[in-house]
């Protein structure tokens, strides 16, 4: 009997362990906005966007305009930045950039609701 919830205490350590190397290992110290800066394709219609959230000037490049932007809100729960967008008209929008990761956690895209509509962006290259 106590041979036996030895052994058991053994194996809760080390799945402990193994779990609690997962969790740090797979987490990453990089702030959402830093990951998230960069040149992305945009998957409907011909173009790039531009995305520079960690240094100031925070900016969007979109259609070839350059958008003045601050940062409204990080929500590390949806992986999702709120921006507070400067546009044509003078007008301050809120535009959201959501990261989603692909099934290994390699490479994510970004799904970019602005003006009523939702695009997917695909990694061209960090700027």
């Amino acid at each position: 009997m106590r041979r036996s919830l030895k052994a058991q205490f053994v194996l809760v350590t080390i799945f402990a362990f193994i779990f609690l190397a997962m969790v740090i290992g797979c987490g990453s110290n990089e702030k959402l906005e830093t990951q998230i800066s960069g040149s992305y394709q945009r998957t409907q219609g011909d173009g790039t966007v531009k995305i520079n959230l960690d240094k100031n000037p925070i900016s969007l490049v979109f259609e070839g305009k350059t958008y003045a932007a601050t940062i409204d809100k990080v929500d590390k729960g949806q992986n999702s930045v709120h921006l507070k967008v400067a546009t044509d008209n003078g007008a301050s929008e809120e535009w959201v950039l959501h990261q989603i990761w692909n099934d290994n956690g390699s490479t994510f895209k970004l799904v970019f609701r602005h003006n009523g509509t939702q695009e997917t962006l695909v990694s061209a290259g960090r700027s």
